[in-house]
């Protein structure tokens, strides 16, 4: 009801408007690593499960809605998917990051889900250490470049008038960038290795 109200208000503003005021629903294309894990989406009075990868077509006055999957030899993971105006979220979709929350303050006004979603699944066991840490280092690379064109647009937004606080902003992100990424790092650590106890995991070096 509260974003039925923003709109219509929104429409008053600003004419034209009146194509997304109608389109109370968009298609999102859930996929996970691996496939076929089983997800559970659940979002104001909205629920739903499927199996990925799968076309779902989703109600804006759900969001924001929680995809949590599971698949045999995986932990379960939950992320968090929201709407925007332009159809497009930022924010770590792999891990369910803080980016979108910190730097865009529109999160979840807008009436779109994004058009596609992926929910990267962590084995419950790694094979060896490089296994281990091929699959971290992937998450790490994807992190790190979700964060760059976080920033980036941030950084985009300013002006003359606002380059202090500008700066503040992408200061405190680059800093829950490294929260993120020490979490990252925590959870390699403590990631379970086949043969490996947690203490020798947590002697043995990267490879």
């Amino acid at each position: 009801m509260k974003r039925l109200l923003i709109a219509l208000i929104l429409c008053v503003l600003f004419p034209g408007c009146a194509s997304v005021v109608s389109n109370t629903e968009s298609t999102t294309y859930i996929e996970t690593n691996p496939p076929k894990a089983q997800c559970t989406l659940h979002g104001q009075d909205f629920q739903r499960v499927l199996t990925t990868p799968n076309s779902i077509a989703l109600p804006s006055e759900a969001a924001p809605i929680t995809i949590a999957c599971e698949a045999e030899g995986y932990k379960p993971t939950s992320s968090v998917m929201d709407t925007k105006s332009d159809g497009w979220i930022w924010g770590n979709i792999i891990l369910g990051g803080v980016v979108g929350a910190v730097i865009d303050g529109a999160r979840g006004a807008g009436f779109k889900y994004p058009p596609k979603f992926v929910v990267i699944l962590e084995p419950e066991e790694f094979a060896n250490i490089a296994a281990r840490d091929t699959w971290y280092d992937a998450r790490v690379a994807d992190l790190k470049a979700e964060w760059v064109k976080a920033i980036k647009k941030t950084r985009s937004r300013c002006t003359g008038d606002d380059k202090d606080a500008c700066d503040r902003q992408v200061k405190e992100a680059e800093k829950l960038r490294d929260v993120e990424l020490a979490a990252l790092e925590a959870r390699r650590a403590a990631a379970k290795v086949a043969g490996m106890t947690s203490a020798m995991q947590s002697v043995a070096p990267a490879q």
